[in-house]
């Protein structure tokens, strides 16, 4: 069964793109190892953060790993959401 965070981040993903994605990509994208720009700006713009985090955890990823990830694409790819602004504050 897949986790419902994957699922959750492959449909913002599908909404927002023409381009497939796989579970390796979604879990590249939480590493922080980058991705289509429309899949991080989906990945970390249209999801919750629970649905992130759990995500994240299905596949090892932590919760720091995966904030540096969201500030990374919103660097670069202008990925932004308020809830993980808030988390960012939280955290650093």
């Amino acid at each position: 069964m897949v986790e419902t965070g994957i699922l959750a981040i492959r449909h913002a993903v599908e909404d927002a793109s023409n381009e497939p994605i796989g579970d390796a990509g979604i879990m590249a994208i939480l590493r922080g190892e980058g991705g289509v720009p429309s899949h991080l700006r989906a990945g970390f713009g249209d999801v919750s953060l629970a649905s992130i985090l759990n995500a994240g955890a299905s596949g090892g990823v932590s919760r720091p790993a995966i904030l540096d990830a969201h500030r990374a694409a919103r660097d670069s790819v202008a990925a932004a959401n308020p809830e993980r602004e808030a988390a960012l504050k939280e955290d650093w």
